[in-house]
Protein backbone atom coordinates (compact mmCIF):
# COMPACT_ATOMS: atom_id res chain seq x y z
CA UNK A 1 0.00 0.00 0.00
CA UNK A 2 2.89 2.30 1.10
CA UNK A 3 4.12 1.28 -2.51
CA UNK A 4 1.05 2.26 -4.55
CA UNK A 5 0.92 5.80 -2.50
CA UNK A 6 4.76 6.47 -3.56
CA UNK A 7 4.49 5.99 -6.86
CA UNK A 8 1.25 8.08 -7.10
CA UNK A 9 2.84 10.96 -5.23
CA UNK A 10 6.08 10.46 -8.02
CA UNK A 11 3.23 10.51 -10.74
CA UNK A 12 1.41 13.10 -9.46
CA UNK A 13 4.64 14.97 -9.42
CA UNK A 14 5.89 13.85 -12.98
CA UNK A 15 2.47 15.14 -14.42
CA UNK A 16 3.07 18.75 -12.88
CA UNK A 17 6.90 18.80 -14.18
CA UNK A 18 5.97 17.62 -17.47
CA UNK A 19 2.74 20.00 -17.40
CA UNK A 20 4.18 23.34 -15.97
CA UNK A 21 6.84 24.66 -18.32
CA UNK A 22 5.05 27.16 -19.40
CA UNK A 23 4.11 28.59 -15.93
CA UNK A 24 7.29 27.93 -14.73
CA UNK A 25 8.53 29.94 -17.84
CA UNK A 26 5.93 32.96 -17.27
CA UNK A 27 6.70 33.14 -13.04
CA UNK A 28 10.60 33.36 -14.13
CA UNK A 29 9.39 36.34 -16.27
CA UNK A 30 7.88 38.04 -13.85
CA UNK A 31 10.13 37.81 -11.25
CA UNK A 32 12.67 39.12 -13.40
CA UNK A 33 10.93 42.19 -13.78
CA UNK A 34 10.06 42.73 -10.18
CA UNK A 35 14.07 42.16 -9.71
CA UNK A 36 14.51 44.68 -12.78
CA UNK A 37 17.03 42.44 -14.17
CA UNK A 38 17.54 40.32 -17.41
CA UNK A 39 18.46 37.19 -17.50
CA UNK A 40 20.88 35.58 -20.15
CA UNK A 41 19.12 32.18 -21.27
CA UNK A 42 21.91 30.28 -19.22
CA UNK A 43 20.89 31.73 -16.38
CA UNK A 44 17.26 31.72 -17.36
CA UNK A 45 17.26 27.74 -17.31
CA UNK A 46 19.76 27.86 -13.76
CA UNK A 47 16.41 29.69 -12.28
CA UNK A 48 13.54 27.77 -13.82
CA UNK A 49 15.51 24.52 -12.68
CA UNK A 50 16.14 25.87 -8.98
CA UNK A 51 11.85 27.16 -9.13
CA UNK A 52 10.73 23.93 -10.42
CA UNK A 53 11.92 22.07 -7.46
CA UNK A 54 10.31 24.43 -5.36
CA UNK A 55 7.36 24.13 -7.30
CA UNK A 56 7.26 20.07 -6.94
CA UNK A 57 7.20 21.13 -2.91
CA UNK A 58 5.14 23.65 -2.18
CA UNK A 59 2.68 24.03 -5.32
CA UNK A 60 1.45 26.95 -6.45
CA UNK A 61 2.89 29.03 -3.17
CA UNK A 62 6.04 28.66 -4.17
CA UNK A 63 4.92 30.60 -7.84
CA UNK A 64 3.34 33.08 -5.62
CA UNK A 65 6.43 33.92 -3.50
CA UNK A 66 8.55 34.15 -6.69
CA UNK A 67 6.85 36.53 -8.67
CA UNK A 68 5.96 38.79 -5.98
CA UNK A 69 9.28 38.40 -4.57
CA UNK A 70 11.32 38.58 -7.31
CA UNK A 71 14.69 36.52 -8.56
CA UNK A 72 15.79 37.28 -4.97
CA UNK A 73 13.05 35.24 -3.69
CA UNK A 74 14.20 32.21 -5.71
CA UNK A 75 17.63 32.10 -5.06
CA UNK A 76 17.08 32.70 -0.98
CA UNK A 77 14.34 29.36 -1.52
CA UNK A 78 17.03 27.48 -2.66
CA UNK A 79 19.48 29.01 -0.01
CA UNK A 80 16.97 28.61 2.92
CA UNK A 81 14.58 25.87 1.88
CA UNK A 82 11.80 24.82 3.82
CA UNK A 83 11.99 27.79 6.04
CA UNK A 84 11.53 30.14 3.60
CA UNK A 85 8.99 28.49 1.38
CA UNK A 86 6.76 28.27 4.94
CA UNK A 87 7.51 31.66 5.80
CA UNK A 88 6.65 33.58 2.90
CA UNK A 89 3.09 30.88 2.04
CA UNK A 90 0.48 33.58 2.58
CA UNK A 91 2.40 36.74 3.49
CA UNK A 92 2.03 39.75 2.19
CA UNK A 93 3.75 41.30 -1.19
CA UNK A 94 5.47 44.03 1.10
CA UNK A 95 6.98 40.91 3.56
CA UNK A 96 8.05 38.57 0.54
CA UNK A 97 10.02 41.07 -0.82
CA UNK A 98 11.46 42.67 2.05
CA UNK A 99 12.25 39.08 3.28
CA UNK A 100 13.42 38.44 -0.02
CA UNK A 101 15.93 41.30 -0.13
CA UNK A 102 16.78 40.78 3.20
CA UNK A 103 17.06 37.42 4.03
CA UNK A 104 20.38 37.22 6.00
CA UNK A 105 19.11 39.61 8.44
CA UNK A 106 15.63 38.77 8.69
CA UNK A 107 15.50 34.88 8.51
CA UNK A 108 16.48 34.02 12.33
CA UNK A 109 14.35 36.76 13.40
CA UNK A 110 11.57 35.33 11.41
CA UNK A 111 12.29 31.84 12.24
CA UNK A 112 12.29 32.69 16.03
CA UNK A 113 9.24 34.72 15.91
CA UNK A 114 6.96 32.91 12.91
CA UNK A 115 3.96 34.46 10.70
CA UNK A 116 3.40 37.69 12.46
CA UNK A 117 6.93 38.92 12.15
CA UNK A 118 6.28 38.87 8.65
CA UNK A 119 2.67 40.30 9.36
CA UNK A 120 4.80 43.26 10.99
CA UNK A 121 7.41 43.16 7.96
CA UNK A 122 4.57 43.38 5.43
CA UNK A 123 2.80 46.83 7.55
CA UNK A 124 6.54 48.09 8.00
CA UNK A 125 8.87 46.65 5.43
CA UNK A 126 12.05 47.14 6.25
CA UNK A 127 11.55 47.78 9.92
CA UNK A 128 10.41 45.03 11.35
CA UNK A 129 14.13 44.15 12.19
CA UNK A 130 14.25 47.51 14.48
CA UNK A 131 10.95 47.45 15.93
CA UNK A 132 12.14 43.91 17.77
CA UNK A 133 15.34 45.68 18.35
CA UNK A 134 13.84 48.71 20.26
CA UNK A 135 10.86 46.78 21.59
CA UNK A 136 11.79 43.28 21.98
CA UNK A 137 9.84 39.98 20.54
CA UNK A 138 6.23 40.26 22.62
CA UNK A 139 5.74 43.71 22.04
CA UNK A 140 6.56 43.91 18.22
CA UNK A 141 3.90 40.85 17.56
CA UNK A 142 1.79 42.60 19.66
CA UNK A 143 2.04 45.76 17.37
CA UNK A 144 2.35 43.29 14.38
CA UNK A 145 -1.00 41.88 15.63
CA UNK A 146 -3.14 44.93 16.71
CA UNK A 147 -1.69 48.25 15.55
CA UNK A 148 -1.87 49.99 11.70
CA UNK A 149 1.50 51.23 9.96
CA UNK A 150 1.56 54.55 10.30
CA UNK A 151 1.31 54.00 14.59
CA UNK A 152 4.11 51.31 14.13
CA UNK A 153 6.26 54.03 12.11
CA UNK A 154 5.58 57.11 15.14
CA UNK A 155 6.43 54.55 18.26
CA UNK A 156 9.60 53.86 16.80
CA UNK A 157 10.79 57.18 15.84
CA UNK A 158 9.73 58.33 19.41
CA UNK A 159 11.40 54.99 21.10
CA UNK A 160 14.53 56.03 19.01
CA UNK A 161 13.96 59.76 21.18
CA UNK A 162 13.18 58.14 24.83
CA UNK A 163 15.69 59.62 27.62
CA UNK A 164 15.66 55.79 29.58
CA UNK A 165 14.43 52.43 28.60
CA UNK A 166 11.45 53.05 31.59
CA UNK A 167 10.32 56.05 29.20
CA UNK A 168 10.10 53.43 26.21
CA UNK A 169 8.59 50.88 28.34
CA UNK A 170 6.15 53.50 28.92
CA UNK A 171 5.60 54.91 25.81
CA UNK A 172 4.27 51.65 24.60
CA UNK A 173 2.20 51.13 28.13
CA UNK A 174 0.09 54.34 27.09
CA UNK A 175 -0.32 53.44 23.59
CA UNK A 176 -1.96 50.39 23.79
CA UNK A 177 -4.40 52.19 26.07
CA UNK A 178 -4.58 55.51 24.40
CA UNK A 179 -3.98 54.09 21.08
CA UNK A 180 -3.40 56.53 17.52
CA UNK A 181 -5.29 59.65 19.92
CA UNK A 182 -2.48 59.42 22.35
CA UNK A 183 0.41 59.26 19.79
CA UNK A 184 -1.63 62.52 18.23
CA UNK A 185 -1.18 64.54 21.16
CA UNK A 186 2.51 63.71 21.39
CA UNK A 187 4.23 67.03 19.87
CA UNK A 188 6.73 65.09 16.96
CA UNK A 189 8.44 68.10 16.24
CA UNK A 190 9.73 69.22 19.55
CA UNK A 191 10.17 65.59 20.28
CA UNK A 192 11.80 65.31 17.29
CA UNK A 193 13.98 68.27 18.87
CA UNK A 194 14.48 67.59 22.11
CA UNK A 195 13.88 63.78 23.14
CA UNK A 196 11.08 61.88 24.77
CA UNK A 197 10.62 62.24 28.61
CA UNK A 198 8.28 60.91 30.58
CA UNK A 199 6.60 64.21 31.52
CA UNK A 200 5.69 64.46 27.73
CA UNK A 201 4.32 60.92 27.80
CA UNK A 202 2.15 61.88 30.50
CA UNK A 203 0.76 65.14 29.50
CA UNK A 204 -0.02 63.74 26.23
CA UNK A 205 -2.10 60.62 27.88
CA UNK A 206 -3.85 63.06 30.48
CA UNK A 207 -5.12 65.34 27.19
CA UNK A 208 -5.92 61.82 25.34
CA UNK A 209 -9.00 61.62 27.87
CA UNK A 210 -9.72 65.70 28.40
CA UNK A 211 -7.51 69.09 27.46
CA UNK A 212 -8.79 70.90 30.06
CA UNK A 213 -8.23 67.98 33.40
CA UNK A 214 -4.71 67.27 31.59
CA UNK A 215 -3.96 70.68 31.94
CA UNK A 216 -5.38 70.99 35.02
CA UNK A 217 -2.98 68.34 36.09
CA UNK A 218 -0.14 69.49 34.71
CA UNK A 219 -0.44 72.60 35.58
CA UNK A 220 -0.72 71.70 39.46
CA UNK A 221 1.99 69.35 39.69
CA UNK A 222 4.58 69.83 36.44
CA UNK A 223 4.60 73.85 36.78
CA UNK A 224 7.71 73.59 34.28
CA UNK A 225 6.36 71.52 31.99
CA UNK A 226 3.11 73.31 31.54
CA UNK A 227 4.64 76.15 30.54
CA UNK A 228 6.61 74.49 28.31
CA UNK A 229 3.42 72.85 26.66
CA UNK A 230 1.99 76.14 25.99
CA UNK A 231 5.01 77.45 24.51
CA UNK A 232 4.91 74.53 21.74
CA UNK A 233 1.18 75.02 21.12
CA UNK A 234 1.12 79.01 21.16
CA UNK A 235 4.04 79.49 19.32
CA UNK A 236 2.36 79.61 15.64
CA UNK A 237 -0.30 82.12 17.36
CA UNK A 238 2.01 83.80 18.58
CA UNK A 239 2.59 86.37 16.71
CA UNK A 240 -0.71 86.73 15.58
CA UNK A 241 -2.31 87.28 18.99
CA UNK A 242 0.16 90.24 19.73
CA UNK A 243 -0.63 92.14 16.59
CA UNK A 244 -4.11 92.02 17.66
CA UNK A 245 -3.54 92.92 21.30
CA UNK A 246 -1.79 95.89 19.38
CA UNK A 247 -4.76 97.02 17.62
CA UNK A 248 -7.05 96.88 19.80
CA UNK A 249 -4.96 98.94 22.28
CA UNK A 250 -3.41 101.44 19.29
CA UNK A 251 -7.20 101.68 17.77
CA UNK A 252 -8.80 103.71 20.32
CA UNK A 253 -5.85 106.29 20.50
CA UNK A 254 -5.76 106.24 16.52
CA UNK A 255 -9.77 107.18 16.42
CA UNK A 256 -9.34 109.93 19.28
CA UNK A 257 -6.21 111.83 17.34
CA UNK A 258 -8.48 111.81 14.03
CA UNK A 259 -11.13 112.98 15.65
CA UNK A 260 -9.27 115.86 17.44
CA UNK A 261 -7.48 116.60 13.94
CA UNK A 262 -11.56 116.76 12.31
CA UNK A 263 -12.21 119.26 15.56
CA UNK A 264 -9.48 121.69 14.77
CA UNK A 265 -9.97 121.24 11.36
CA UNK A 266 -13.44 122.34 11.42
CA UNK A 267 -12.77 125.19 14.31
CA UNK A 268 -10.08 126.69 11.90
CA UNK A 269 -12.22 126.83 8.83
CA UNK A 270 -14.95 128.59 11.00
CA UNK A 271 -12.74 131.27 12.30
CA UNK A 272 -11.62 131.74 8.28
CA UNK A 273 -15.23 132.48 7.36
CA UNK A 274 -15.58 134.61 9.50
CA UNK A 275 -12.92 136.86 9.20
CA UNK A 276 -13.99 137.12 5.58
CA UNK A 277 -17.47 137.97 6.95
Amino acid sequence: MKKLVLLLLIAMGTIQLFASPKLILETVDAASRISGKTLSKTAKAAVQKTLTRAFLKHGDEALRTARQGGLEAIRQGAKYGDDFWHLTKNSSPQAIRSLALHADELMPIAKRLGPDFMRLEGKVPGLGAKVVAEFGDDAALRLARTAPPEDIAKLLGYAGKADTPATKKLLLEKYHTGGSRFLNNLNWKHIMATGLSAAAITTAYQLTDGVQEGLKEVAKNRPETFAAIINSWTAPVRWAVFIALLVLLTYPAYRGSHWLAEKIKKHTQTETNSKEH
